[in-house]
């Protein structure tokens, strides 16, 4: 049973046309809320786009009454560019209600770092950033940015985003951001993925969801929803006995030969 206290950090997924999502109700289990990536400027001739799923999303998102955001993710090279990038959001959001803001998706725009917003100045990207946020909130909605810790220590002056909300990525197990104050923070990317026509998600050791109760049910122990030791073991040695690295998590691959 959940206690009765006021939660004043949010776990937070995010999904986009990456994410294929059969059930949306499973997100209520794992996550207090879901941003959707509304779109995105191309990172080398800068056209925006609509996320492919966006809409189908949406849809599953408000039918299922689950509490949601957007994010875009941003390549400006110019605040102009910007502030249009936030007209553009305000446009394809301002017919839902969301409980969540508008975040401005701030990083690498790919593995090799040669996108044309790859090579701004700490700066410049500050001011973009900056310009983006005060746009939206100019045109009723809230405001705030997505961006990974290093890249709010090293890349963006965070002190001087502190007015919109800070949604922390973490790649790590526990998270050490401390520049500035936050209310959001997501560990490691959504990973809500199909396999064999069922919605699962990597689930390990004390994690409580309805995932690890279908887990259980196909390895066959108790279905308490509760990934424990008993549960842990099972795993490793399915693991073991299928050929695949035995670390007790259940991944993909772990799915896939599963299910």
């Amino acid at each position: 049973m959940k206690e009765d206290v006021e939660k004043t950090e949010l776990y937070i997924g995010d999904i986009s046309q990456y994410n294929t999502i059969q059930h949306y109700t499973l997100l209520k289990e794992h996550f207090d809320g879901v941003v959707v990536r509304v779109g995105y400027r191309g990172y080398s001739v800068g056209t925006i786009k609509e996320d492919a799923l966006f809409a189908k999303h949406m849809r599953g998102l408000t039918e299922n009454r689950i509490p949601y955001g957007f994010y875009f993710m941003g390549q400006a090279v110019t605040e102009q560019e910007a502030i249009s990038e936030a007209g553009y959001c305000h446009e394809m959001t301002k017919r839902y209600s969301p409980s969540l803001p508008v975040y401005y998706d701030s990083e690498l725009s790919n593995p090799e770092g040669d996108g044309r917003a790859d090579h701004l100045s700490r700066r410049m990207r500050t001011d973009i950033t900056k310009a983006f946020c005060k746009r939206a909130v100019q045109l009723g909605m809230r405001a705030g940015v997505y961006a990974s810790e290093n890249w709010l220590e090293t890349k963006l002056y965070a002190e001087e985003l502190t007015e919109y909300s800070i949604w922390v990525a973490c790649y790590n197990a526990s998270l050490g951001y401390h520049e500035t104050g936050y209310g959001v923070s997501s560990f490691g990317e959504t990973e809500v993925y199909l396999v064999k026509g069922q919605t699962v998600t990597t689930v390990r050791y004390n994690d409580r969801n309805e995932y690890v109760r279908l887990l259980q049910g196909e390895l066959g122990v108790e279905t308490d929803g509760i990934f424990g030791a008993e549960t842990e073991a099972a795993v490793r040695e399915f693991q073991r006995t299928h050929g695949l690295t035995v670390d007790g998590v259940a991944g993909i691959k772990t799915w896939n030969a599963l299910l």
